[in-house]
């Protein structure tokens, strides 16, 4: 910390690969790893730390379970929105015109 005070902004550059770097402090209290996400806001860009897996696995457990789902259903549905998120969603039963 620079003199003592907590920051919560700080400008930095941009290169010209795009590359941004996070200062030291922010990185190490958020607990930034080597990948970060990178999401749009009404005001700009936010990086945030990447999730690990088993965490990412636990929060889509409890909105699960908040939405209902229970036993065999509870199984059922993780499975499936686990696959949407590596394989990207099924369109199986679409219609599709030829």
């Amino acid at each position: 910390m620079a003199g003592g005070r907590e920051f919560t902004s700080k400008r930095v550059k941009i290169s010209a690969q795009l590359q941004v770097r996070i200062p030291s402090e922010l990185y190490n209290r958020y607990g930034f790893g080597n990948e970060a996400e990178c999401v749009a806001t009404p005001t700009g860009v936010e990086f945030r730390p990447l999730k690990s897996a088993a965490e990412q696995s636990a929060d889509l457990l409890q909105q699960l379970v908040a939405e209902g789902y229970s036993g065999d259903d509870l199984i059922e549905e993780f499975r499936l929105r686990v696959a949407d998120e590596i394989e990207g969603p099924q369109y199986d039963d679409m219609d599709y015109e030829e």
